[in-house]
């Protein structure tokens, strides 16, 4: 009795002790917020000429001529497999503006007024997470671990993502986009090999449907030999049965089928089913910018200000043999 008293007053403690910790840490969050607030209000011209200059500087990086936008798109590859769109991709990621042979106007044949407003074009994986052929996971961060074998990157498709400046000259970029990959030279050739090999199933599944549909004349209107068996213990004799041939051309059916279905796709190496979808909202928008430009602005003031304060003691330090 006295051992279970004593275990629950422990534990009484332990929670008492929980709830002072957190009521410590409470009381050092405000009064470290406080001391920033005295810290700011003793030097309040450094910090409002600070976060103006930040507000400046951020209004400026947003105006509405330097505004990016996003857009993205999901690509389909037909033949190819994502890892050589990525591949192919790393020319148009690594472009260089200032570079003529490298950079994106020379690469997607566009002109300077259009290629300019592009900021940056990106590739990602996408992720199937219970191998059921459907997406369900963008790798924007392109850190997905090569030893997990249950979320899988899917072969057959690749997200894109291209950043510009000017949205009404997405479809041009998005024609040259479409243009640049099923031009490389691998891609089309693997798109072509996959394509035949389909072409030579469905030729086959003619072939055999009419192997299949000779023998069938055959089997059903041959006399069948009478037969003598046992069957539950039944003797059985001159029953006659003919060999169906219904399951085989079903089957064989359904794969002309599968294979017609996947032919019909295979129009180009990659095709974007949607388009680029563009995000009305700008990456650097107005409302954006304004917040974190005063949040900067008054941060770093209060690293000025309190670089201020102890000049002394960092002159001192610096003076020490």
């Amino acid at each position: 009795m006295e051992e279970t008293n004593s275990k629950e007053v422990n534990l009484l403690q332990l929670i008492s002790l929980f709830f002072n910790w957190l009521k410590k840490l409470g009381k050092s969050i405000i009064d470290f917020i406080g001391s920033l607030g005295q810290l700011g209000y003793r030097h309040k011209i450094i910090v409002i000429i600070t976060v103006l200059v930040c507000l400046m500087y951020g209004l400026y990086l947003s105006r509405p001529d330097a505004r990016v936008y996003k857009a993205e798109a999901m690509a389909m590859l037909y033949g190819t497999e994502s890892q050589t769109v990525k591949e192919v991709s790393k020319q148009l990621e690594n472009s260089v503006s200032s570079n003529d042979l490298f950079s994106l106007a020379t690469k997607l044949s566009l002109p300077d007024s259009v290629a300019e407003n592009i900021v940056g074009i990106q590739s990602f994986y996408v992720i199937d997470y219970l191998k059921d052929g459907v997406a369900d996971m963008i790798d924007f961060k392109n850190n997905h671990s090569l030893t997990d074998t249950l979320n899988i990157k899917m072969r057959d498709r690749i997200y894109l993502q291209i950043k510009t400046k000017n949205i009404s000259q997405v479809p041009k970029v998005q024609a040259a986009i479409l243009h640049y990959f099923n031009s490389n030279s691998d891609m089309k050739n693997q798109f072509e090999i996959k394509k035949s090999a389909i072409i030579e199933q469905i030729k086959i599944c003619d072939n055999e449907s009419k192997r299949i549909d000779s023998l069938a004349k055959v089997s059903y209107f041959k006399d069948a030999d009478k037969q003598l068996q046992f069957d539950k213990n039944k003797l059985i004799v001159g029953e006659q049965r003919k060999q169906l041939f219904y399951d085989d051309l079903i089957r064989l059916h359904d794969i002309k089928s599968n294979s017609l279905n996947r032919l019909t796709d295979f129009v180009q190496p990659m095709d974007l089913p949607s388009g680029f979808v563009v995000y009305s909202a700008p990456e650097n928008g107005f409302f954006k910018y304004g917040i974190m430009s005063i949040l900067l602005g008054f941060l770093i003031s209060l690293i000025i200000s309190l670089f201020i304060e102890n000049l002394s003691k960092v002159v001192s330090f610096l003076d020490k043999k």
